[in-house]
């Protein structure tokens, strides 16, 4: 049995490894001296034969985040990811093996020693919910075509709806492609194009059913997810590697886009690396894509490299105290970029009701969509999302909130803080920025509110607020000091 890799093996092969990219001559057949092949699960193929376009595959390490859950040892995390115990503890700066703590984020080394092809699967503006999509009458498209999902309908959030409403849902919340959701159902499952579906393709469209639940919202929402997680794990270069169904690994590669990543992430958690090569070839998802909607047309640059954030207040009414209850995090899900920020008003802390405070509007703007929580105004008055600058407020209860169609200026009231909508323990208001559908998180551009600069940390939710001599830091908790900001006029 093959020793898992000390830390003092890592490093060097580090060191190893960027000599190697800085000649671009280093290939896992020279010898080099690399650390030892981890156990079956993540061991090269040595039988595969790349597909065309294939970087020759490196060794390299990269960091993957674990969370701590309920049962969790050192010891067995230790020994699932193939990693000494004592290298796992100096990486996370654990002195007592004893001590981990549910819900702890812990980083794995994991060696990689094959990569992905960058040849450009579709453009980022067809993967995000752009302009691209502002003329594309999903309904007509779906209650045209002959598939099952033509004739669906089911219950989300309460609410009875058709095939083309769920897909529509997704795409808004997460902010990706419904093009590209119909294509991956019809890739896996032939929703769109077939009656005849088995029981498993009606239950899991998607193609996952481990750890995943059943039915066309639940499966669509995880592949959004993934969608996210590639497409902004790439912008942050916080995903070094594609994860397959077998839990081995591939590299992604330095010259692909946002969107091909994106797509082959999601393809990558449902396969293993042999079939995985089919189902991003010519022939597997793109053939699919091709065949519903032809080329695709893409807006480039999606967000032009001088943008500059508009003017932006504090979401609440001047000289009210609110917290600064969660720093930065992803918009939508747990992938997308780290785009919102959470603030709780004063007379709400632990609980779940409505406050009886308002959140406000940060600008002017157009209110687009209004649904389970959600208001999305539209700053350039759109009525397409994913055009221009576009703000998302969450958790905001039904009862007073404003109506879909009215325009807003800084200041006026959006709604009450509550727990409405998306995963909310306690009332806040969730607060993101979206321009041209993708996601604009503080890792790519500040956001600045009434002057405050948030900043972020390591972690989501963490973070800080500075304007001027002044700072915050983001806390569950109510500390006037630490995490307490009075809103104000003129800034």
């Amino acid at each position: 049995m093959l020793e898992p890799m000390s830390m003092r093996q890592l490093l060097r092969f580090g060191a190893i490894l960027a000599t190697c990219l800085t000649l671009a001559a280093c290939s896992q057949t020279e010898s080099i001296d690399p650390p030892p092949a981890p156990k079956t699960t993540r061991r090269a193929t040595a039988t595969s034969i790349p597909p065309a376009g294939t970087p020759t595959p490196m060794f390299a390490t990269i960091i993957e985040r674990y969370t701590v859950r309920n049962g969790d040892t050192l010891g067995a995390i230790s020994s699932r990811y193939d990693v000494a115990l004592e290298d796992l503890m100096q990486l996370n700066g654990i002195t007592n093996a004893k001590s981990l703590q549910i819900g702890q984020t812990l980083k794995i080394p994991i060696v990689v020693s094959r990569g992905a092809p960058g040849d450009k699967m579709l453009p980022d503006s067809e993967v995000v919910h752009s302009p691209a999509y502002a003329a594309f009458d999903l309904a007509a498209f779906v209650n045209q075509s002959p598939g099952y999902l033509a004739t669906f309908r089911d219950k989300v959030d309460g609410e009875t709806l058709e095939g083309w409403q769920i897909v529509q849902l997704v795409a808004e919340r997460y902010s990706v492609g419904p093009r590209v959701l119909l294509a991956l159902i019809e890739f896996q499952s032939s929703w769109v194009s077939n009656v005849a579906l088995t029981q498993t393709q009606i239950d899991y469209p998607m193609g996952v059913s481990a750890g995943v639940r059943a039915g066309l919202f639940q499966q669509l929402s995880w592949a959004a997810e993934r969608l996210n997680e590639g497409y902004y794990g790439k912008i942050t270069g916080r995903l070094g590697a594609l994860k397959f169904k077998d839990r081995s690994y591939a590299r992604i590669a330095s010259n692909a886009n946002p969107g091909t990543i994106a797509i082959q992430n999601v393809l990558a958690a449902t396969t293993t690396w042999d079939h995985w090569q089919n189902a991003i070839s010519a022939s597997g998802f793109l053939a699919t894509y091709k065949k519903l909607f032809g080329e695709p047309k893409a807006i480039e640059p999606l967000v032009p490299a001088d943008i500059k954030q508009p003017t932006l207040r504090l979401p609440w009414s001047d000289g009210e105290l609110w917290y600064f209850t969660g720093g930065p995090h992803a918009g939508w899900g747990d992938a997308a970029s780290w785009s919102a920020v959470d603030f709780t008003p004063p007379d709400m802390f632990g609980a779940c009701n409505a406050s009886r405070y308002w959140s406000t509007a940060a600008a002017p703007g157009k209110v687009i969509r209004v649904e389970h929580g959600r208001v999305v105004v539209s700053l350039s008055n759109s009525d397409f999302q994913g055009v221009g600058w576009t703000l998302m407020y969450l958790h905001i209860a039904s009862n007073g909130r404003v109506n879909a169609g009215a325009q807003v200026n800084a200041g006026d009231r959006i709604g009450h803080p509550s727990c409405e909508g998306g995963i909310a323990e306690a009332t806040h208001t969730h607060f993101a920025r979206l321009y041209n559908g993708q996601w604009m998180g503080v890792e790519t551009m500040p956001m600045i509110l009434s002057g405050w600069t948030i900043t972020a940390s390591e972690y989501e939710y963490d973070g800080g607020m500075t304007r001027g001599a002044e700072n915050r830091e983001a806390c569950n908790c109510r500390d006037i000091p630490k995490n307490g900001i009075i809103a104000d006029a003129g800034r």
